[in-house]
C-alpha cells in the first residue's frame, strides 16, 4: 500500500499545485511513520543562534518560508564570533564584519535584522545564567510560540551551551523548541522542504563572507541535500529538526546533564 502511494505521488507531482503538493507530502511522511514533513504552523518564531551564520545553516530556509507567510520572526545571535582567526583582522574587526554579514544574510532571506546579545565568542558555557536570563527576556517581550536553536548535542561547546540555556530559560511549557543541526546530525522528527527557497539560502550563506575566508562554510549545506533522503526520496533540500514542547525539552536536557555527570 505504501509503495503504491509513493508511486502515485511521483506521477502526480507535476500536476499538483505547490500548496496541494505540500499537503500530499505531509500525508506521505505521516503515513510512513518517519519524520513529519511540514512547514511549522507557528505565528511567532524566535530564532536563536550562537554565532553569525548558524542561523542560516540551521534554519535559514525555514525562516525564509515563514517570512513569506508573514510569520513574526525575531533572530537573536548570542555572540559576534569575534575569535574566528581571520587573517589580518583583530577580534573587534572580525566582530563588526560578522555582524554586517548577518545583516546582509537576513536581508536576502527576507527576515528582520538580527539582535546581538554581545556574549564572548567561545565562552557561552561560562555564561549560562546570564544567557538564560537574556533568552527569558526575549521570550517575555516577543511571546513566541516556537523557539529555534541548536539541538542539545550539536558538536560545538557554544551550541551546546545555548541549547542548555534555552532549557533553563523561563519559557511556557507548551512553547515548542525546534533544535536544528549545524555540526552534528539531529535525531530528527520534523523536516521542512526548503527547495523553493534554496537559492535564497545559498545566497544568504554566501553573504557570510568573513568565516568563508577561513573555511568552506558552504559544506554545511550538504546536510540539507542529505536530509532529502529522509523526506523526499533524495530529491531537493530539507532542513531537519528535533521538535519538543519546552517542558519535554527541559526534562531531556536535565536527564542528559545527569548522565554526563555520572562517572565512567
Amino acid at each position: 500500500m505504501q509503495r503504491t502511494f509513493n508511486r502515485a505521488l511521483h506521477y502526480l507531482r507535476p500536476l499538483v499545485p505547490p500548496v496541494g503538493w505540500e499537503v500530499l507530502q505531509t500525508m506521505q511522511s505521516y503515513s510512513r511513520g518517519g519524520p513529519l514533513v511540514a512547514l511549522p504552523p507557528h505565528r511567532r518564531v524566535l530564532v536563536l543562534s550562537p554565532h553569525p551564520d548558524d542561523e542560516v545553516i540551521g534554519c535559514g530556509g525555514t525562516a525564509a518560508l515563514l517570512a513569506r507567510r508573514e510569520v513574526a520572526l525575531r533572530t537573536v545571535i548570542a555572540t559576534s564570533g569575534q575569535h574566528l582567526a581571520v587573517p589580518d583582522l583583530g577580534p573587534a574587526e572580525v566582530a563588526a564584519a560578522r555582524r554586517n554579514d548577518a545583516q546582509r544574510a537576513a536581508s536576502v532571506l527576507g527576515t528582520p535584522s538580527p539582535v546581538f546579545l554581545g556574549f564572548e565568542d567561545g565562552s557561552l558555557a561560562g555564561s549560562l545564567r546570564a544567557l538564560s536570563a537574556a533568552i527569558s527576556d526575549h521570550v517575555a517581550d516577543f511571546r513566541p510560540d516556537a523557539i529555534f536553536g541548536p539541538w542539545l548535542f550539536d558538536a560545538h561547546p557554544d551550541h551546546q551551551a545555548l541549547a542548555a540555556a534555552v532549557a533553563q530559560a523561563a519559557v511556557p511549557a507548551e512553547t515548542e523548541v525546534w533544535g536544528y543541526e549545524v555540526w552534528a546530525a539531529v535525531p530528527v522528527n520534523r523536516l521542512v522542504d526548503v527547495e523553493k527557497v534554496w537559492d535564497l539560502k545559498e545566497r544568504a550563506m554566501a553573504e557570510h563572507r568573513t568565516p568563508a575566508a577561513v573555511f568552506g562554510t558552504a559544506g554545511h549545506l550538504a546536510l540539507n541535500r542529505w536530509r532529502s533522503v529522509h523526506g523526499s526520496g533524495g530529491t531537493g533540500h530539507m532542513e531537519a529538526f528535533l521538535a519538543l514542547h519546552h517542558s519535554t525539552y527541559r526534562l531531556l536536557a536535565e536527564r542528559l546533564e545527569e548522565r554526563s555527570a555520572q562517572p565512567g
